[in-house]
């Protein structure tokens, strides 16, 4: 009966070890296909088209393309030398 229990928990254990190990698996593959299938240009800036876009966008709606309407640098500290501050497009004199 002894030997019986032995047996049993080493089954047991065996069992138990390699279902954590196929688990293991499965998440690593799932997280490498997810990884592998992800846009390579996720983290690359805009290219100078869409730049344009955005701007022509922005011109149409009465709008600085240089501080995209807040009449501040990004950081908030200084007026926008395009649009003195106003956040409204002008068209320049050229």
């Amino acid at each position: 009966m002894k030997q019986i229990k032995i047996i049993f928990v080493i089954l047991t254990c065996v069992a138990l070890t390699s279902c954590s190990t196929l688990a293991s698996i499965m998440v690593e593959d799932t997280v490498a296909a997810g990884l592998s299938s992800a846009k390579p240009s996720s983290g690359a800036p805009p290219s100078q088209k869409v730049q344009d876009k955005e701007a022509e966008r922005l011109k149409k709606e009465g709008k600085c393309p240089i501080c995209r309407g807040l009449g501040k640098t990004p950081d908030g500290r200084y007026d926008c030398t395009t649009c003195n501050g106003t956040g409204k497009y002008q068209e320049s004199s050229k």
